[in-house]
């Protein structure tokens, strides 16, 4: 990389963790609240109607935003253009899914779920007035604001539904989160940004920008839907109670994998851009972007998968414990979600959406195909099933990227040998305290295996010499010696 990216992608990867890191802890506490004053029945309602919202959401955007970041040149009548688009396009998508609603409730056989949906959906019309003043910011690097406008968003929403939900209205806290968050954060980039509307319309923009961003589309549509589909698919053949479990399972499972895959996926996309065309150079970057991400997603989801038990017991109470070992095994699965998830975003930045897109689609065909012979075998035979075509998909992802930028499997298998086996070593050895029971008290218990699989994996990785360990070590040096 040269100075310049560097200095970019570093600024990207501070303000993405703050961002991340910062909406992920404030969503873990309202979501810790939530649980322990719903039932896992609540749950089953947003699972029946999430994945028309995730559908609706893909469509709204159309891609279009995607487009807009990795062009090297957009103007002033693109933006307008674009923006003008997305408000139409959401409005006619919530109209339809408005007179669908009465059919989702017969579906799903839930009582008053066509009212709940549809106040869920108006999220999509006010989403759709965001989305070009978020590319703006990004464009001009400014993820600093991105992050101020996530947190506070999820804070603020956060603690409106815990009111609602301590005050009894149940479901309503959790239909009405989403469209408070995009209202917030939708006002917060209209306040911060510094794009201004100006009326035109131009269909010329939008058949350039559609000509990347369909297939795009689709592609991010597809990807998106695997889990709520899934849980879609279980309202109708497990219990409400196992339902819900799942979904917070589920849930929560992947909070950890995308986090660390969502933070280094949202500064690649603005700083890889601009390299697309230069071949080693792209490459050269991109076996350093996964390097990163498996240093953070090994350690981050196998010490998730240590504390999974005391942290569910002492956060979210008895009546969640079943949800314990479908966290693990979602958690484990989420690992070959974010490494899929990050070839798909190699490939996208190339402009090659088009393989995205099917392997979307295959992901889709497996998917349908292994539930249907694995769901006699109830909800842990459905995870199973989950588990083998994730790992499927990450494989057959990793052979699309060879012929597009030269990233082969067995190049990408080395660079993420190391995290995985040190974060394996690290894990069994963390895990040790729980499986002897040598403290009693949950917290503490925590806090033993948190810093036992920390030092055991920092250290492995200061003596072998780990050059992405090294670096970050020399990085914050710099930091305090500048301050000094």
């Amino acid at each position: 990389m040269s100075e310049n990216t560097k200095h970019i992608t570093i600024k990207g990867l501070y303000w993405n963790a703050i961002d991340r890191f910062g909406s992920q802890a404030v969503t873990m506490i309202i979501g810790v609240v939530l649980a322990n004053l719903l039932d896992p029945e609540n749950y089953t309602v947003i699972a029946a109607i999430n994945i028309f919202t995730v559908i609706a959401t893909s469509f709204v955007d159309s891609g279009l935003a995607t487009s807009l970041v990795r062009s090297k040149e957009v103007g002033e009548r693109d933006y307008s253009t674009i923006f003008t688009f997305n408000i139409l396009v959401s409005i006619s998508l919530y109209s339809l899914l408005f007179f669908l609603a009465p059919w989702i409730e017969k579906f799903q056989g839930i009582d008053n779920l066509s009212t709940y949906a549809r106040v869920l959906f108006l999220q999509l019309i006010i989403h759709s007035f965001g989305i070009v003043q978020y590319v703006k910011v990004l464009k001009r690097f400014d993820f600093n604001i991105v992050a101020k406008a996530n947190v506070i968003s999820i804070l603020c929403s956060g603690i409106f539904v815990c009111i609602l939900a301590y005050y009894g209205y149940g479901i309503w806290a959790l239909v009405l989160q989403m469209p408070i968050y995009s209202s917030i954060r939708t006002l917060l980039f209209w306040c911060w940004g510094d794009w201004k509307f100006h009326i035109s319309f131009d269909f010329s923009i939008i058949k350039k920008h559609l000509s990347f961003s369909f297939m795009f589309m689709m592609a991010n549509m597809l990807g998106k839907l695997m889990s709520p589909l899934y849980t879609f698919m279980m309202n109708k053949v497990v219990s409400p109670n196992e339902s819900g479990q799942y979904y917070n399972g589920n849930r929560w499972g992947e909070t950890p994998n995308m986090l660390i895959s969502s933070i280094i996926q949202g500064t690649t996309l603005s700083t890889l851009a601009p390299i697309q065309d230069d071949q080693p150079r792209f490459l050269n970057a991109c076996r350093k972007t996964m390097s990163s991400l498996a240093f953070a997603l090994f350690p981050v989801s196998f010490l998730a998968i240590c504390v999974a038990d005391p942290a569910f017991k002492t956060f979210l109470g008895k009546e969640w414990i079943p949800s314990i070992p479908m966290f693990q095994w979602l958690c484990f699965s989420g690992i070959f979600i974010a490494l899929t998830d990050m070839n798909v975003n190699f490939i996208t930045i190339k402009g090659k959406s088009k393989f995205g897109l099917r392997l979307e689609l295959v992901k889709l065909f497996l998917a349908v195909l292994v539930f249907y012979f694995t769901y006699p075998y109830g909800v842990f035979g459905i995870i199973y099933g989950q588990i083998a075509v994730r790992i499927t998909c990450y494989l057959i992802a990793c052979r699309m990227s060879k012929p597009v930028y030269g990233y082969q499997i067995l190049a990408q298998l080395k660079d993420l040998f190391p995290s995985l086996l040190i974060s394996l070593i690290a894990g069994v050895l963390a895990y040790l305290p729980l499986y002897y029971q040598f403290v009693s008290n949950k917290l503490l218990l925590i806090a033993i295996q948190t810093i036992i699989f920390a030092i055991i994996y920092l250290s492995i990785n200061h003596l072998i010499k780990n050059a992405i360990w090294l670096e970050i070590l020399s990085l914050l040096n710099k930091k305090f010696a500048n301050k000094n």
